[in-house]
């Protein structure tokens, strides 16, 4: 899903529910699920989008290219808070009422592909132009289904200066050197804490999963039929999660824009967050604090892989000028128009060759971000994740907060997770 858009699901699920749920890889009618071949020649026709947030507001803009050199074409977007989208999708895809094209959370994938409502990626798309984290969310029973349209990872920020004042010169790569990183923080540059690690319900699982993930451990089976939450990875991962709270390095507690502050105001030496926050910290701390951070890859152990995020691009079967959705899908990845969006929104390309420009390629700080996806995995492509996170995150907060050891925490994850199957 979006990088700071936390959807749950809700009303939608039963209105998908009330479709005829299939295998991945096949239609609601039971056949076999192929990739169409699209039609030369020129697009045409109008064109039906439903794009979310700020990408919903400023795609006009951009779509206006795509009018330009298709005389005839007309793309009409329909705008809407990412919120709202998912109920407002799947109750469309329960009413046969489906856009042509439409923004999906990478989240949803699973449950959308496998109504039989998304048409495969057709031939005309090269799926190898896009970072092979961003196509997993879009592979569904080995199938795409969609295309990544921006990307998301998270990396290290870090008080550069203050990292300096307390005596270490470079980022830390290991996760000795991370712990070694927070201490210095706190004992030498005198900050109050040094890291912020959400302590529960927040986002920790996008955090904890690249700790599992770096040392080889996964979350779920290769076959995706069972989820492995109950690993020495795991218990690995929580245990190392745990110590920073344990020895007073994170906090335990905060309020919506502490991170912000505490970090722009020197209060916290680093913090794992995305991309956006390369603007918001530098505006919150003032002219001159962007020379005061620098953004680094996620330290790691036997790798350092991160957490990979986004949002797809779908087109509906449904559609009446499919053709022409797929045209204007291959044109909005090509290169030249992602990195024009990233002029436009600031969403990260998710197409490799974007990442070339100097508008990306230029800047020290995005260009670790596309560094950082080389190195980055997805969440689990099944139907259930979203109830499994939850229960994650659930675990994470008791033994930060309520001082449960890492080992019980797993294996009730694991219980649970069992009971909630993958859907598949």
């Amino acid at each position: 899903m979006h990088r700071r858009h936390a959807v749950r699901l809700g009303i939608g699920m039963l209105a998908v529910a009330s479709l005829t749920l299939t295998a991945c890889g096949r239609d609601a009618g039971g056949n076999e699920d192929t990739a169409r071949d699209v039609k030369g020649g020129a697009a045409k026709g109008t064109l039906t989008v439903w794009a979310m947030g700020g990408e919903g507001e400023n795609l006009p803009e951009l779509a206006a290219g795509f009018e330009a050199a298709n005389p005839g074409v007309k793309i009409k977007v329909t705008a809407m808070p990412w919120p709202a989208a998912h109920d407002k999708l799947a109750g469309a895809i329960a009413a046969g009422t489906t856009p042509d094209v439409s923004l999906v959370g990478t989240s949803w994938m699973a449950e959308f592909a496998g109504t039989g409502a998304l048409e495969p990626v057709p031939s005309l798309i090269d799926t190898g132009k896009f970072f092979p984290a961003a196509m997993e969310p879009v592979t569904v029973g080995g199938k795409a289904y969609g295309v990544p349209w921006y990307v998301d990872t998270r990396s290290l920020f870090y008080r550069s200066d203050l990292l300096k004042q307390a005596g270490i010169s470079k980022a830390p790569e290991t996760w000795d050197e991370l712990k070694a990183a927070a201490k210095a923080y706190r004992e030498k540059a005198k900050t109050k804490y040094g890291i912020f690690l959400p302590p529960g319900k927040q986002g920790s699982s996008q955090v904890l999963l690249p700790l599992v993930w770096q040392q080889g451990g996964e979350v779920i089976s290769t076959d995706g039929k069972s989820f492995t939450l109950d690993t020495p990875q795991m218990v690995e991962a929580l245990t190392y999660y745990k110590s920073f709270f344990d020895e007073g390095l994170a906090p335990k507690s905060f309020q919506q824009g502490d991170m912000e502050r505490w970090f722009t105001q020197g209060e916290i030496g680093m913090v794992f967050t995305g991309s956006w926050m390369v603007g918001q910290f530098s505006t919150i701390g003032g002219v001159g604090f962007d020379r005061k951070f620098a953004v680094a890859k996620v330290p790691g152990q036997t790798a350092r892989t991160s957490f990979a995020g986004g949002a797809d691009l779908v087109v509906f079967k449904n559609s009446k000028n499919r053709d022409t959705a797929w045209k204007f899908i291959d044109w909005l990845t090509e290169p030249n128009v992602q990195t024009k969006w990233y002029g436009i929104q600031k969403s990260l390309p998710s197409v490799r060759g974007a990442w070339q420009d100097p508008a990306l390629k230029g800047d020290a700080k995005m260009a670790g971000f596309g560094d950082q996806m080389t190195d980055a995995k997805a969440e689990p492509v099944v139907t259930t994740w979203e109830q499994v996170k939850q229960l994650i995150e659930d675990e994470i907060e008791k033994i930060v907060i309520g001082g449960e050891k890492p080992k019980d925490a797993a294996r009730r994850m694991q219980q649970k997770a069992d009971q909630i199957g993958t859907g598949s």
